[in-house]
Parts: C-alpha cells; sequence; structure tokens
C-alpha cells in the first residue's frame, strides 16, 4: 500500500468529498475547445488562491489551515474553486519539432451526455504490446480506446494537466511507470476536480513527486479512465478507494522507471507536481 498513514484521515475526508463529486448532475457544459485564443481554457485547476489542491500535507487535518486561509480538508467549496478558476496553458516553443498533429475535437460535443448510474469500476489488463517509437509525421492508431500499452511518440509529455494530449504522447508517459487519468470532455468540473486531487495526493517516493498526467479522452466508453502501462480502470464515476487501489498494484511497474520530465508541451496547463 503507497498511502502513508499519514494521509489516512485526509483521505476520509477526500472521500466525503468525492462522492459529493461524483454525483451525475450536468449544469450547462463549457467549451474547453479554446483553441484561437490559447487562453482561459477553463479545465481544472488548483484552488482559486493558486495553491496547489492538496492544501498542505504536512498540516494536520483537524483545524489546519492551507495559506489562502481555507480549512485543509476538502468539501464542496473546494471543488467549485477549482471548477470556477481558469488556466493558461503553455504552449510550445515557437521553434519546436515535435509537436504532434492533434485534430481531435476534445470539447464536450454533447451537452446531454450523461455516465450510467454509479457503480463499482472495471479493471482490465489487455495483451501488452510492443512500445515502438514512431516518429512524425507517421500516424499511430491503436485498437483499444483506450490503450494501455503499444507504439507511441519518441518524446514523452511534462507531467501534469493538459488542456488536450494525444494518446500517442501519453503512453510513453505510462511506459515511464507514470499513471494517465482521463475524463469524458463532457464529465462534470467536479469529476476533473476529483482526478486531479487524487494525483496531488499520492505521496512522493525516492525518485520525486508521484508522476501523472491528466487529460480529457473523447473516445473514453466510461465517464472516467485511469491508466497503467499494460492495465486499464474504467468507471461511472469518481471512485477514490479503487483508484488508490490501482495506483498502488501498478504504478511504476513499467518497462522503464523513468522520471525525468518529459518535453512535449503544447496545451500543458503547467500544473505538476
Amino acid at each position: 500500500m503507497r498511502t502513508t498513514s499519514g494521509h489516512v484521515a485526509r483521505w476520509t475526508a477526500v472521500a466525503a468529498l468525492l462522492a459529493w463529486g461524483c454525483e451525475p448532475l450536468y449544469p450547462e457544459v463549457e467549451d474547453k475547445s479554446d483553441a484561437a485564443s490559447k487562453t482561459d481554457v477553463t479545465v481544472v485547476t488548483d484552488t482559486a488562491a493558486g495553491t496547489d489542491a492538496t492544501a498542505d500535507t504536512s498540516l494536520p487535518d483537524t483545524g489546519a489551515v492551507d495559506a489562502a486561509g481555507s480549512d485543509a480538508t476538502f468539501d464542496a467549496q473546494d471543488v467549485a474553486d477549482a471548477a470556477d478558476a481558469s488556466d493558461v496553458y503553455v504552449p510550445m516553443p515557437a521553434n519546436a519539432t515535435n509537436i504532434d498533429v492533434n485534430d481531435v475535437n476534445w470539447s464536450c460535443t454533447n451537452p446531454n451526455w450523461q455516465p450510467v448510474a454509479c457503480a463499482p469500476g472495471t479493471e482490465t489488463s489487455p495483451p501488452l504490446l510492443d512500445g515502438t517509437h514512431i516518429d512524425l509525421p507517421t500516424a499511430i492508431t491503436y485498437a483499444d480506446s483506450p490503450p494501455s500499452s503499444g507504439p507511441h511518440r519518441p518524446v514523452w509529455a511534462k507531467w501534469g494537466s493538459y488542456v488536450s494530449l494525444p494518446e500517442q504522447r501519453w503512453l510513453h508517459n505510462i511506459e515511464h511507470g507514470g499513471i494517465a487519468f482521463l475524463y469524458h470532455p463532457c464529465a462534470p468540473e467536479s469529476t476533473i476536480a476529483a482526478l486531479k486531487i487524487i494525483a496531488k495526493l499520492q505521496p512522493a517516493d525516492q525518485l520525486g513527486p508521484f508522476r501523472w498526467v491528466l487529460t480529457p479522452y473523447p473516445k473514453l466508453p466510461a465517464a472516467v479512465a485511469v491508466v497503467a502501462w499494460g492495465h486499464l480502470y474504467t468507471a461511472s464515476c469518481v471512485q477514490p478507494d479503487e483508484i488508490n487501489a490501482f495506483i498502488n498494484a501498478h504504478y511504476r511497474k513499467a518497462p522503464e522507471d523513468e522520471a525525468t520530465q518529459g518535453d512535449y508541451q503544447e496545451l500543458w496547463l503547467n500544473d505538476w507536481p
């Protein structure tokens, strides 16, 4: 079990928060495809004050406050703060040569979309595929949506959240032992915030901070998915205990346990660790 004893009380509070955030409530869904201006893209960010979503894990769980003056446990207001704030993504340098063509529409194209009722998730371990590096401009296609192994680009992504991150990029990240958090583009902001909180609450290890990426995935057959190399978890809502168990079982168990930050950063939200 990777979660340390110091996190137990905090995870109890987070479980209550995530249970709230997983209610199938679907307010008007904002278009996340602001590719023209590249600014004010409303994907999940940290708290409105700009502090990380974990507050300060060194503080006690009861009566403590973070830098913004809020309590150190998580509640509905924390989710609202995360959903209300905006981030500006960090584009690739103008002279970059490793930008992938990403013509996927990552916005919500069906505002009436709703997941099925919240239920236990499903874990599968598809047959492992070779992680061959394929350079641009050769296209890469996958039989599974989402894939959990297979060919990918040589340059992996920076860890953290994205407005949209192509599968051929995040596959390289999970080959390095990281975890990919995926969500349906029409999922409510509370679901996105809940996934990010789970990612940010994971403890560091001897190689450094917990390694994760978070991105919408239009072909996702469920509301959320968590992917490690060779393993896939999908669910209709955020189930923190199940997600933590998946992470504990599969994090850093990949062909390459590589903690180095990636170079790909198109549509990156600069929020890691």
